[in-house]
């Protein structure tokens, strides 16, 4: 692992919110084939059912991965994309299941921890129970504002919003170079989490580039003028550098 490698990767252990249950923080482990422990999970492949009584919780150490669900129509929509240093599932400590279906984006390595060892370890540490709390209360109303922003903007709008978000979460994270950030959002993906088709993810993300305000290649997203992206997005202003 590079330098670079080494400080995303402490950033994700010291800002854990199960970071006092974990033996391998801040260090590469050996992988875990059963139970607690560092698990890969390959690029496609399901992290947790929708309606599944779950006995696991997770942080996402490295790679991405996305939590959606399918209408009675069939289609999906995606509800969140996760990054580097994001929990999953961590609600399954206050509930019994979750209604949603994670699969994972790319390959991606979990910190994975039994629910009963969690769950047994905060209830007798209120503080922790209390962080977890907070951190799932903090996840529904972040995700209650961003179905606001969808619902009121156009899809070229909804799509630089999109680009933004992503592009500021990474930059707070330190997974930018310069102004390029991973990107290895499809089409498709794109189009499920805002709500219109591959054809017009297609043509918004066409128009954004021509007018020169981003590249994308090689699952890579370059902005090159923050501010008019805003603009596009309806944001004041462009996101603070993190």
């Amino acid at each position: 692992m590079n330098n670079l490698g080494n400080l995303q990767l402490l950033r994700v252990c010291t800002q854990c919110v199960l970071r006092e249950f974990c033996k391998a923080s801040g260090k590469q482990t050996t992988i875990a084939h059963d139970g607690a422990g560092i698990h890969i999970c390959r690029k496609g492949r399901s992290i947790y059912h929708q309606g599944n009584a779950g006995g696991q919780v997770h942080i996402l150490r490295e790679g991405w991965a996305f939590r959606f669900t399918v209408l009675p129509n069939g289609r999906r929509q995606i509800l969140e994309f996760l990054l580097p240093g994001d929990p999953i599932l961590l609600p399954l400590l206050l509930v019994p299941y979750l209604p949603y279906t994670v699969h994972a984006l790319t390959e991606t390595a979990l910190c994975t921890f039994a629910l009963k060892d969690i769950d047994r370890e905060a209830q007798a540490a209120k503080a922790i129970l209390r962080r977890i709390e907070v951190t799932c209360a903090a996840g529904l109303i972040r995700n209650e504002a961003r179905l606001a922003e969808i619902n009121q903007r156009n899809s070229q709008e909804r799509t630089a919003w999109l680009l933004l978000l992503l592009f500021g979460e990474l930059k707070k994270r330190g997974y930018v170079e310069g102004n390029t950030v991973p990107f290895p959002l499809s089409l498709a993906h794109v189009a499920d989490a805002l709500g219109i088709t591959v054809t017009h993810a297609s043509r918004t993300l066409g128009s954004l580039r021509r007018e020169g305000l981003i590249s994308l290649t090689r699952e890579r997203l370059t902005v090159h003028d923050e501010q008019t992206l805003a603009n596009v997005a309806l944001l004041p202003t462009a996101p603070p550098a993190g």
